[in-house]
């Protein structure tokens, strides 16, 4: 990869290819297949009709429509408009929702007819995205509506993340944040000739990754109306959709190796990250496909969906503190900072902090937090904005980083200072184990009474408790073993996939 061309807008790079190749396909919906020619023509008539609505440029338009084709067409319209898009879930809890909405000032929010959930002021029936074309295009209106014009550094989208206080934060994300990482130069598996499966949650901000990807930079996405991408579906895409590059969280990837690895044939390029890599899943799969290419992604929502890629190959997967996230994604710098903030040399291990054009604007009326995690720095002799990401790593001696874990899931427990993530990757590497997570138990002042480690047992292994604390006794030091020891048939998981490590928090002791 080399450096790519300055990031632009989102809508324009997509009405570009709309202009070069109008009948190229863009997506594919079930039945529907949706050339660029009518999904442009589709966004242009719902940009037309959000400005009618009141929507203007700068506002953000909260989306309460189930995933696809429609949903698409009303997001590329939203950006037309000049406003920002919020992909919000309709069968969210109303109190989420609420939440949610009373952050923005009295927005326009489009849903269905009909049972609209809570806060929805317009709606949008359902229908195919070539009858709203075919509608602008006999329309009275002597010229189809203007896409108002659009800075790299304006808002794009709005991605609601859970909050510690309980209160959704609302990440703002540029133009220039989602443009950055596509086109000539950019990320592989992407353009003319690729097809991307669209399966992450729209409020994530990896949706942006598998859908504006491929549409800014001529290639097709075909949506996923399921939550999860089982193997089965995944076979199926990639023979009779034509899927050759695809995004998995880490636990999903691991989940098909176990269950189906020959599902990932005919493939052209895999994304895999949202989690720690599992050695000993990485190294299964680069057995049966040495030549599939295999990249570790990682990165926040605040520096917009990866930060890193990292081609993981069998010498990865011995690595001591785990296979690498690698090499900063074009247009990204990425610096490790000590405690203290001066820069931490090679080697040694400090806070991952980005900067570049992926870094968000910061956060939905949160000045204060705003200002902590979106510190100016000066960088060789440069004032520039930063993301201080709040994870730990190490560069190596060839630039190369390395994942050491969230800052904040550093604990004490009797004096002692334990980095959750160095038990699941001593518990992860036993072969027995197929996924695990260590929690901390607080007590209710908040003082850390155990660690509890939470795991699956792949197909047809046995293992006791008590095994896995001898052979952890065997890696860890005896103040970082867990004191509990939980299986389970399956790991909860939020939307994304991601382990929901606050479920676990949770669980009856």
């Amino acid at each position: 990869m080399t450096d790519a061309p300055p990031p632009g807008s989102v809508h324009a790079a997509v009405a570009a290819h709309a202009d070069r190749a109008p009948g190229a396909l863009a997506l594919v919906h079930g039945e529907e297949r949706i050339d660029y020619r009518t999904l442009v023509s589709a966004a242009r008539a719902l940009a037309g009709r959000l400005t009618g609505w009141g929507v203007r440029p700068g506002d953000i338009v909260p989306l309460l429509l189930p995933r696809g084709a429609q949903l698409i067409a009303l997001q590329l319209g939203v950006l037309m408009s000049g406003a920002a898009y919020a992909t919000l879930d309709p069968r969210w809890p109303a109190s989420r929702l609420a939440a949610i909405l009373a952050q923005l000032d009295d927005p326009v929010v489009v849903g269905r007819p009909g049972g609209e959930p809570l806060g929805v002021t317009r709606t949008l029936a359902t229908g195919p995205l070539a009858a709203l074309a075919a509608g602008a295009a006999a329309g009275a209106a002597a010229e189809p509506f203007a896409p108002v014009r659009t800075a790299p550094d304006d808002l794009a989208t709005v991605f609601f993340t859970s909050g510690s206080t309980g209160v959704p934060k609302g990440v703002l994300i540029p133009h220039r944040a989602v443009t950055r990482m596509f086109g000539p130069g950019g990320l592989d598996g992407f353009g003319p000739g690729h097809t991307t499966a669209q399966v992450a949650p729209g409020a994530w901000d990896m949706y942006a990754f598998e859908l504006w990807g491929q549409l800014t930079t001529g290639g097709t996405c075909v949506v996923v109306e399921e939550n999860h991408l089982m193997p089965g579906r995944l076979r199926a895409l990639v023979a009779e959709q034509g899927v050759d590059t695809l995004w998995l969280t880490t636990s999903l990837f691991n989940l098909v190796v176990d269950e189906d690895p020959d599902a990932f044939a005919g493939l052209g390029t895999l994304y895999v990250g949202g989690e720690k890599q599992s050695p000993r899943h990485v190294a299964r799969f680069l057995e049966r496909f040495p030549d599939l290419p295999l990249w570790n992604g990682f990165g926040p929502a605040e520096n917009c969906m990866l930060t890193t890629v990292h081609r993981m190959r069998p010498a990865d997967t011995t690595v001591p503190t785990g296979i690498p996230v690698g090499l900063p994604v074009p247009g990204t710098t990425v610096l490790l900072l000590r405690e203290d903030g001066t820069p931490a040399p090679p080697g040694e291990r400090g806070e991952i902090v980005a900067l570049g054009p992926g870094v968000a604007l910061g956060y939905l009326n949160n000045a204060t937090l705003t200002r902590e995690r979106f510190p100016t720095l000066e960088v060789d002799g440069e004032r520039r904005r930063a993301l201080r990401t709040g994870d730990l790593g190490l560069l190596d001696e060839h630039g190369v980083l390395h994942y050491h874990g969230r800052r904040d899931r550093q604990v004490k427990l009797s004096g002692n200072r334990i980095e959750l993530g160095d038990i699941e990757a001593a518990a992860g590497a036993l072969p027995e184990i197929r996924t695990c997570a260590a929690v901390a138990r607080t007590d209710a002042g908040g003082t850390v009474e155990h660690i509890a480690l939470v795991y699956t047992l792949a197909e047809g292994a046995e293992l006791t408790a008590r095994d896995v604390r001898r052979r952890l006794t065997g890696t860890l030091p005896a103040y970082a073993v867990p004191g509990r020891f939980e299986q389970l048939d399956e790991l909860p998981r939020r939307e994304n996939g991601k382990v929901d490590l606050s479920a676990l928090e949770r669980r009856p002791r």
